[in-house]
């Protein structure tokens, strides 16, 4: 990963920001599904989650997992059918508020919560944090909000995992400063400046989703970061160029969109770490740092 270190960017943020990479919790999925050639084995794909600390914004994270609230929300049918295709494993010691506390971080301290997108395995955990700010795209939110309980179902929105008071408390990227120099080269044209400050870019990644927020920065560790949710679920199929199965194609938002942005993601492998949001590769080499820790760093305290 060394090599990441050397790029010399221009446009892209530069400020080093520390991150930790957390699994907090995982599913089973055929590995065949999420990407082409694989095998028909069952295998875990973890739910990752990352804790960013901002010398000007504070401790952030995007996206949270899974957590109780998750099997909560599926105890009922036609809710507790995503279970079933979806089995979850939740060890305690996953739990994303374990793991915070683990590093002297209480929900309390953050301040922002960068939704990637609205899959339950992305935001089960956003009510266990009543302070903080959201963060999201618009354009999927408001077509699952438009849907019945089964068409909500079937995009894997759980209505019951958003915070009563979330229109009050979440800003849409769409609202912020666009960088279109950015990365329009490579065909990303929805690129916004998260604080105004170019240290943290949002990234629209459609396809997968009707709109996806992905997350550029500079890692004291690693470089420029490129955190890509689920516009690929595994780093072997992005370097290989195995994009996921025609099942999995049948439930994206759309399919020609999510093959622009898969290519546009392999064009910056080499200029980026890119970390999908349920790649056991990636997190076995980037996991479990603590480089964010109040209890290592206690002048923030």
């Amino acid at each position: 990963m060394e090599s990441f270190s050397n790029i010399k960017m221009t446009t892209y943020p530069t400020v080093p920001l520390q991150f930790d990479l957390l699994k907090v919790g995982s599913c089973s999925h055929p590995e065949c599904v999420a990407m082409r050639g694989g095998s028909f084995r069952s295998i875990k794909f973890p739910a990752l989650v990352a804790l960013i600390d901002h010398p000007e914004q504070g401790l952030m994270l995007y996206d949270t997992g899974y957590s109780e609230h998750f099997f909560e929300a599926t105890r009922s049918f036609p809710e507790a059918f995503y279970r079933k295709v979806t089995p979850v494993s939740f060890p305690p010691e996953e739990c994303l508020l374990k793991q915070l506390d683990d590093r002297g971080v209480q929900p309390k301290d953050i301040e922002t919560i960068l939704i990637s997108h609205f899959h339950a395995d992305h935001i089960s955990g956003l009510r266990n944090f009543p302070d903080a700010k959201l963060i999201a795209t618009q354009a999927e939110q408001s077509a699952c909000e438009k849907l019945g309980r089964l068409g909500r179902l079937r995009k894997a929105y759980l209505q019951d995992l958003l915070p009563d008071d979330f229109e009050e408390r979440v800003t849409y990227v769409e609202s912020l400063p666009k960088v279109p120099e950015a990365l329009e080269r490579i065909g990303f044209e929805e690129v916004y400046d998260l604080w105004g400050d170019q240290s943290m870019y949002a990234v629209n990644l459609p396809g997968h989703v009707e709109s996806q927020l992905g997350l550029i920065f500079q890692s004291s560790r690693l470089g420029p970061v490129f955190l890509v949710a689920d516009a690929c679920w595994k780093t072997e199929g992005l370097a290989e160029n195995r994009p996921p199965s025609r099942l999995a194609y049948s439930l994206f938002a759309e399919n020609e969109d999510y093959n622009q942005t898969f290519t546009a993601l392999r064009n910056l492998q080499e200029e980026f770490c890119i970390i999908p949001s349920h790649c056991s590769t990636t997190f076995a080499k980037l996991g479990g740092t603590q480089e964010v820790s109040r209890q290592l760093y206690p002048q923030f305290v």
